[in-house]
């Protein structure tokens, strides 16, 4: 943790100006650098600290003493953290800083500070004013300056001691919140003195548009609000809060926030964004056991309400039970467009039409939804019964019957048949005789 190590790497940034194709331009220079926050003093420790950072070819820039706590504001692991150090402008503003630490020296060397989590959990912006070397190092950069700009390059494996004056910080860089709920958005400070001629103001920044909330002086003792449902609590100042308060959050507070502190020569502020979050509703017009018959055309229609921001991903899903597949994806399905409702969120359906048959017959549907404001996202499923059509029993029942009545016509078709064969061999044998009896006769006649 930061507390235990009180190493933190940084990376010092300067700024470089020449004459170039487009006259005056200015270009960074990035070099390694180390932060540290307990300062070596004892000449054992310091002779130990100078050999590692000559080892490592760094420079590092050392906070003695410092009466407000950096740690405190970025006490995380160091892998989590960046750093950044630059030289600070007073702009020419000529103040001398009263703090106990600085009260003693003439130089006018200040440097910012500032250590942000990875993760969006705080930033942390120091002032930092030099202080002579405690064993003569750099004693030709001691002499009060009046621009940075004259300040001397810092030479490679230099080693700078410093004093923390005034600390800015927030614990919401970002912060989520749903509608109508309240909103905190925390913006600290810390001073060496007091007490301090502090000046606080809160702007509001969204879409090109930039708006006053409030400010406060302690110098005058008066606070001014400019936006309704937005406050800040003068008692708390003092102290080193000036936390801003929303109520009743709507789509309209949706944007990037500013806190300013000002205590002369030294200006710091965050800029904190409130993101508006509302989780989607999620229904299925039909219950969660559909009935249908065999040929028919059912409509399954998911809809989707409610959610912000805009963007949502909605997936009709098919699976059979019992056959341990993954469920695949509905391809037919059609959208609405989005709805826009009063309150600034958004809605919209998805749908398709399922031609049931008895493959169906058991499958389950799941709509899926997924949105930012979802740590998982919402599921809501139907089962698909599909029974056969009555009409195609009756035709089976038809198809049995029919073979029965053939099967007796045959038999009475046979049976019909033979009868009216014993009666034709009937009449041949009567005919028979006949022509027998009158061949005799005509015999016996010739």
């Amino acid at each position: 943790m930061l507390k235990e190590v009180h190493k933190v790497h940084c990376t010092l940034i300067e700024e470089h100006t020449y004459s170039g194709e487009r006259g005056l331009e200015i270009e960074y220079l990035r070099r390694n650098a180390m932060l540290l926050l307990k300062s070596p003093l004892t000449e054992e420790d310091w002779q130990r600290h100078m050999r590692e950072i000559a080892a490592a070819n760094i420079i590092s820039f050392i906070v003695k003493d410092a009466a407000v706590d950096i740690s405190q504001h970025a006490d995380d692991d160091i892998d989590n953290l960046l750093c950044e150090i630059k030289r600070y402008s007073t702009a020419g503003i000529q103040v001398h800083w009263p703090g106990p630490a600085t009260r003693n020296d003439n130089v006018e060397s200040w440097f910012s500070c500032t250590i942000k989590h990875k993760d969006e959990k705080f930033i942390v912006t120091s002032f930092l004013k030099q202080l002579p070397s405690p064993l003569g190092q750099g004693e030709e950069d001691t002499a009060k300056v009046q621009d940075y700009n004259s300040v001397k390059p810092i030479r490679d494996q230099e080693t700078l001691v410093l004093a923390a004056v005034f600390i800015v910080y927030t614990r919401t860089p970002t912060i989520q919140q749903s509608l109508t709920r309240d909103a905190t958005l925390d913006c600290g400070f810390e001073v060496d003195h007091s007490p301090a001629d502090v000046m606080v103001e809160w702007r509001f920044q969204h879409k090109g548009e930039r708006k006053k909330l409030f400010s406060y002086s302690t110098r005058t003792g008066t606070a001014e609000t400019l936006a309704k449902g937005a406050s800040v609590s003068v008692k708390k100042i003092p102290k080193g809060v000036a936390s801003l308060h929303l109520s009743s959050i709507t789509i309209g507070n949706e944007g990037a926030y500013v806190c300013s502190v000002y205590v002369p020569p030294l200006y710091g502020s965050h800029d904190l964004q409130l993101e508006v979050i509302e989780s989607p509703m999620v229904t299925i017009h039909s219950s969660q056991e559909l009935v249908l018959q065999e040929g028919d055309t059912e409509k399954l229609v998911c809809e989707i309400n409610g959610y912000y921001p805009l963007d949502v991903e909605v997936e009709w899903l098919r699976e059979v039970p019992g056959k341990h597949l993954l469920p695949f994806v509905v391809k037919n399905v059609l959208f609405t467009s989005h709805r826009h409702y009063n309150n600034g969120t958004f809605g919209i359906s998805a749908f398709f039409l399922l031609h049931a048959s008895l493959i169906d017959d058991g499958v389950v549907y799941t709509c899926r939804v997924s949105h930012i404001s979802l740590r998982v996202p919402i599921r809501k499923k139907i089962t698909v019964h599909v029974k056969a059509k009555e009409a195609r029993k009756v035709s089976m029942a038809a198809v049995l019957y029919g073979a029965v009545l053939t099967v007796i016509s045959f038999n009475i078709t046979i049976n019909s048949i033979a009868m009216r064969s014993e009666m034709l061999l009937q009449s041949l044998e009567k005919f028979i005789s006949f022509v027998e009896v009158n061949y005799l006769t005509l015999a016996h006649g010739c």
